[in-house]
């Protein structure tokens, strides 16, 4: 081989790696796109999903029916022991 050979074959190696390397962020660029769109939806339906459940609520269903029907429990719902109302500062104590 010849230089001219040489550096024609060099230069055909590095436009294969750059294509490799520009077709791997394309994939990954596009795998983003669709995570950050789900996410989004996903978002979104667990705002409408916690709305409905607390419309639902009002209307005199409980947890345990909509369980019982096979809903998807409330995704805002933290669950746990209740807490306890804050207790009420009094003025005077506060000034002491």
């Amino acid at each position: 081989m010849n230089i001219q050979q040489i550096e024609e074959a060099a230069a055909r190696k590095l436009d294969a790696d750059r294509e490799a390397r520009i077709a791997f962020i394309r994939d990954i660029a596009s795998a983003s796109e669709r995570f950050r769109a789900a996410r989004e939806s996903l978002a979104e339906s667990e705002r409408k999903l916690s709305q409905l459940h607390r419309q639902a609520t009002t209307h005199g269903w409980t947890e345990a029916d909509l369980k019982g029907f096979g809903i998807e429990p409330n995704p805002r719902n933290v669950g746990g022991r209740p807490r306890k109302p804050k207790a009420q500062r009094d003025g005077a104590a506060e000034a002491s």
